[in-house]
Parts: C-alpha cells; sequence; structure tokens
C-alpha cells in the first residue's frame, strides 16, 4: 500500500522519466547479459574444440615420429648392401669376426652408418644395435657405454623380442646401454631378413630420443600456459608432463584409462577443469590435457570487464535520453495545467498556444474550446440564475394562498372540536397535515414513517367522504419505517387505486398498502380489488410509463391517471436510474397492483 501511495503522489514527469528509464535498463541490461552469456558459451566452445584439436594434433605429432622412426629403421635394409665387400648385411648376419681387421671395418662402417642416422633428426640422442655379445654396436651423442652390457636379460629387450617385429616405444626413462643421468624416450625394434631366413632374428636396434622430440611434439600442438598436458602408458602411469601442473588422483586416472577417448569435468585442489582425452592407437598412451573452466571463462571475463564500463557509460546515456524524452513528453502537459490553475482561479480568457499538431496539439486545442464553452455557459447560468430568482420569488407570493388554506383548516377543526362534530374535525385535521406535508418544499426524501402518514390521512379522508365504500390495510415493516423515500409517490398511486379502480365498481372494495426491504430495495406495492384492466389496456399503460408511443387513452380521468403514473416513474428513474420505479399489473374485474421499487437507504442516506 505503501509503494502504490508513493507512485500516485509521484508527478507525471518522474512517472516518465522512471519508467522510460526502467524499461531502458530491462532492454539494455536483458540484451547485454544475453550477450555476455551467449559470448561466453562460444568461447567456451571454442576453447573446448581447441583443446580437442590440441589433443588430435599431438596424437598426430607422435603418430609422424613414430612412422618417422621406422623409416629410419628400415634405411638398414635399403643400405644392408651397400660399402662392398664389408656392407651392414654382412656385419649383422655374421656371428663373429675372421680377424681384427674385419672387426675394425665392421666398427668404422656401423659408425659411418651410425653417423648418417643421427645427421637425420637433432632429438637423436644414441644407436645401439645388439647382434649377439661379441657384436653390440653403439654410437651416443652424450652419455657413455656401460662395460660389458648385455640387453638379453633386460625387460625391454624381452619386450622388444616378443613384439615380432613390431616398433615398440619406452617412456621416458635413462638410457638402458649408456652411463647419462638425462631422460630419454627409447624405440626399438627386430631386425629381420637380412639373412636369407625371413624368421631368424638377425638383431635388435635400438635408439633413444632426447626429451626435446615429446617437447617439440607438444609445442606444435599450441599449448596454452594454463593448460597442463599428460601421457599416460597402458598402465596409467604418467609417461609425460608438461604445461600447467596438475595432478591426477587415482581415482581419474581409473576413469581415463578405462576409455578410448572424449571429455570429461574433473574437479582436483578445489578447482575445476576441462579434460579432453585420446588414445595413440600405435603405443596405446593417452594424451590427456587438462584446461581450467577459469582459464576457458578468460575472454568471457575480458568482455564482462569491456561491457561493465560501456553499461555504465549505455546506462548515464539512458538516463539522459530518458529525461530529455520525458521533458519534451511532459512540458505540454505542465503547460496545460497551468491553464488549468488560470482556469480555477477564474481566468476564462486564458489561452494556450498550439505548438504541435499531434495528440498534445488537439488537447491543447481542446482546451482553449472548452474554455470558451465553459465562459458562455457561465454567462447563460448567470442568466438563467437570475430568472430562476425571479420565478423563486413569484413562487413564494403564490405561496400565500396554501398557507392561508392551511390556517383556514386548523380554525375548522378547532370549531369542529367545540361545536362537537368529529367527522369535520377528522377531515379537517388530516387535510392540514396532508397540506402542510406537500407544501415543504425543502426536502424531496423523506422516512417512509412520513410517507405512511401522508397516506394514511389521505385514505381517512376519503373513508369519511364515502362513509364505508371502501377500506383499507397496511402491512408495513416495522425495519423500513427508519428508511427513505422519494417524497410523495404514494398518495397518487392510492388516489390513483380509489379514483379508477374501486369508484366504478358499484359494491366498494378495498386497499392494501405494503412495505418491505427485498434484496437490498424498498418496495411498497399498492394492491386495490377495483375493477382492474384487460391486458390492451395493462400494455397502453406499461408503455406510456416506459415514454414509448402507445394508443391516446380513451377519457380524461384515464389519461391523468396515465400521467400521474408516468412521472412517479420517472422522478424515481431520474434520482435513482433505471433498474428502479413502478411495476403495474392488474386482472380484468379483479385487482391492480403498482409496484414501487427504490433503493433501501437509511435516514443518513447511506445504502442499507
Amino acid at each position: 500500500m505503501t509503494r502504490t501511495s508513493f507512485a500516485n503522489n509521484m508527478s507525471l514527469f518522474y512517472k516518465l522519466f522512471y519508467g522510460i528509464l526502467t524499461i531502458l535498463v530491462i532492454v539494455f541490461t536483458l540484451s547485454s547479459v544475453s550477450s555476455y552469456f551467449y559470448a561466453r558459451t562460444i568461447f567456451r566452445e571454442q576453447a573446448i574444440d581447441s583443446t580437442a584439436r590440441l589433443v588430435s594434433n599431438i596424437n598426430t605429432g607422435f603418430e609422424d615420429n613414430l612412422d618417422q622412426i621406422d623409416r629410419i629403421i628400415m634405411s638398414i635394409y635399403s643400405e644392408a648392401d651397400h660399402n662392398p665387400p664389408l656392407s651392414l648385411k654382412q656385419i649383422l648376419t655374421k656371428p663373429g669376426y675372421a680377424s681384427l681387421k674385419e672387426q675394425l671395418n665392421a666398427l668404422q662402417v656401423m659408425e659411418s652408418f651410425f653417423q648418417r642416422l643421427m645427421n637425420l633428426r637433432k632429438d637423436f640422442n644414441s644407436i645401439y644395435i645388439y647382434v649377439s655379445p661379441e657384436k653390440q654396436f653403439s654410437y651416443a651423442a652424450y652419455g657413455r657405454n656401460i662395460p660389458e652390457y648385455s640387453p638379453v636379460s633386460e625387460d625391454w629387450y624381452k619386450e622388444t623380442v616378443s613384439a615380432g617385429g613390431r616398433t615398440v616405444i619406452f617412456a621416458p626413462h635413462n638410457p638402458f646401454q649408456l652411463q647419462y643421468n638425462q631422460k630419454v624416450v627409447s624405440f626399438s625394434r627386430v631386425l629381420r631378413g637380412l639373412s636369407q631366413d625371413m624368421d631368424k632374428t638377425d638383431g635388435i636396434i635400438l635408439i633413444d630420443l632426447s626429451m626435446e622430440a615429446i617437447e617439440s611434439i607438444v609445442d606444435k600442438g599450441g599449448l596454452d600456459s594454463a593448460t597442463g598436458i599428460l601421457l599416460l602408458d597402458r598402465d596409467g602411469k604418467v609417461v609425460y608432463e608438461g604445461g600447467a601442473s596438475i595432478g591426477l588422483d587415482e581415482q581419474a586416472v581409473r576413469k581415463l584409462t578405462s576409455l578410448k577417448s572424449g571429455d570429461r569435468t574433473l574437479t582436483t585442489e578445489g578447482k575445476s577443469y576441462f579434460v579432453s582425452f585420446s588414445t595413440i592407437e600405435s603405443v596405446g598412451w593417452k594424451t590427456v590435457t587438462l584446461t581450467p573452466y577459469a582459464e576457458m571463462n578468460r575472454f568471457g571475463n575480458r568482455l564482462l570487464l569491456f561491457d561493465i564500463p560501456l553499461g555504465i557509460t549505455a546506462l548515464a546515456m539512458t538516463a539522459l535520453l530518458a529525461y530529455l524524452l520525458s521533458r519534451k513528453l511532459y512540458q505540454p502537459l505542465q503547460e496545460l495545467k497551468a491553464g488549468m490553475a488560470q482556469i480555477k482561479q477564474g481566468n476564462f480568457d486564458y489561452r494556450l498556444e498550439v505548438s504541435s499538431n499531434d495528440e498534445f496539439g488537439n488537447l491543447v486545442f481542446s482546451f482553449n474550446k472548452m474554455t470558451s464553452t465553459i465562459k458562455e455557459l457561465i454567462s447563460e447560468k448567470y442568466e438563467a440564475t437570475l430568472a430562476k430568482r425571479e420565478a423563486e420569488f413569484k413562487y413564494l407570493q403564490s405561496q400565500i394562498n396554501p398557507h392561508f388554506i392551511y390556517n383556514t383548516l386548523q380554525i375548522l377543526s378547532g370549531m369542529a372540536l367545540l361545536y362537537k362534530t368529529p367527522n369535520i374535525h377528522t377531515v379537517s385535521k388530516n387535510l392540514a397535515k396532508m397540506l402542510r406535508y406537500s407544501i415543504s418544499l425543502d426536502r424531496a426524501i423523506v422516512p417512509v414513517r412520513e410517507e405512511i402518514e401522508n397516506v394514511v390521512c389521505y385514505m381517512d379522508i376519503q373513508k369519511t367522504r364515502f362513509r364505508g365504500f371502501f377500506s383499507y390495510e397496511l402491512m408495513i415493516d416495522e425495519d423500513t419505517f427508519a428508511c427513505e423515500t422519494l417524497k410523495l409517490v404514494l398518495q397518487p398511486i392510492v388516489e390513483n387505486a380509489i379514483v379508477h379502480g374501486l369508484e366504478p365498481k358499484e359494491e366498494g372494495g378495498r386497499v392494501v398498502v405494503s412495505c418491505k426491504a427485498v434484496d437490498n430495495r424498498l418496495r411498497f406495492e399498492v394492491l386495490d380489488s377495483g375493477v382492474g384492466m384487460d391486458r390492451e389496456r395493462l400494455a397502453q399503460v406499461i408503455a406510456r410509463l416506459d415514454g414509448a408511443d402507445s394508443p391516446e387513452p380513451s377519457t380524461a380521468d384515464t389519461k391523468s391517471n396515465s400521467i400521474g403514473l408516468s412521472n412517479i416513474h420517472k422522478r424515481i428513474q431520474m434520482l435513482y436510474g433505471p433498474e428502479y420505479g413502478l411495476a403495474i399489473d392488474s386482472v380484468k374485474n379483479e385487482w391492480t397492483r403498482v409496484r414501487i421499487d427504490m433503493p433501501l437507504t437509511a435516514n443518513e442516506g447511506e445504502i442499507v
């Protein structure tokens, strides 16, 4: 209720200003928020796509590297018959050396071959070929050979032999055959087909790559500084960790290793990450990237930081625009308000300037027309008031005769008592009451009690006149005595009942007057047992009540009867509305009933 009162007491200018400002702010806020969340979603989707491409690029890089290593290893077969008389084929297929010179030549040939291979890639750390305990060839850019090294009993050797000619990749480790404290990634493969027997193992080649190989692959993928990357082997062990340092617990690793590829949301150490992973088919490793959602929302947050000052500026411009627009709309109304104040002070010569052709211009034009009309009406009303006062003066003069008659009736009543003639006393007393009631012009609304008393006076006079020709009965609800009614509505109807209903009937009759409250209405009914009316005559009387055209009544008395009822009906409707008034019903040679409906009101004028 307080808010409503505050809004109602606010000036129209501020209503317009705050209304326009509110609409603009709502529209701007909704559009800005929608744009922000839409852009944030786009940025996130782009980040997800970028992460997926990163994983794909890294996997492709590993596949390409493996393929390149395989081609390098296969180059042994292309050079197997070169450098006669001592070729790679001869060196690798013979179990031993024929002489010390042959061993020296073999070492020179292998060293030359290894140098050519090492020049192919900068990330090669060492190359090692094992044929037999007597024939082991090793070339390293960094590190020293382990004296009397034998790989036969080591796991990497066994795994390579069991791979059956497939290249095996070993996770970062210290070199198997070297004394070197840096991690390397090893590629190994069985050499077959150098001799005539294709199923015979001619040796095993082991190539060690420095960690730069993996780092180069990751760098080419375009890893973001906030994104972490992990390489997991088949058992879920971390092969490589790069980028931002993010640890995975065992449960998360188990979930990733159980799936081939996909993406997940992972929460670790109180932070949420978008995890994308895929399997490197050739080695069974998994590439896992972890991107913080905070990083993915970074561009959206930048947009928000840009939108905040932009929004403040826009709101300031919106407020200014709303103020100017409200002022533009309010100014004509303010001028109209000033004009109304002039009219209120009685300055009907005041005119407003019509400055536009829109609705405000039409309103100003109508205002000027209204002031002219009011001025003319005031002049007419002043003249009418003068005429009314003159008529009232003449009317007061005409009241001398009714007052004189009233005083004379009072004298007659006193003389009747003096000479003991009660009938004359009763008639003169009742007539005096009726005359006093009718000439009191200061009240149009009276209590029901007074209206009933006036009707009783009239019926007592008529009973004295007709000497038992008719009788009457009152059925008045006592609760209605305190209600109000329009003055002089019952007496004319009772008079019609006696004159037009009972008098034409030789044996006389009875009049019943009732009053009660029905559905918040005050209802009078006057029922007489007179001659009644046929349907045609009843329809004519009802039509005259409603002001419709109807055939003229046949006699002067009947015409006077209809006009009297019509006047009462119109008086009630003019005062209370069309839902109130008279209703008439009748049966020929039996009865006539007139019903009067008015609002049920107490003495103070309030509807009950």
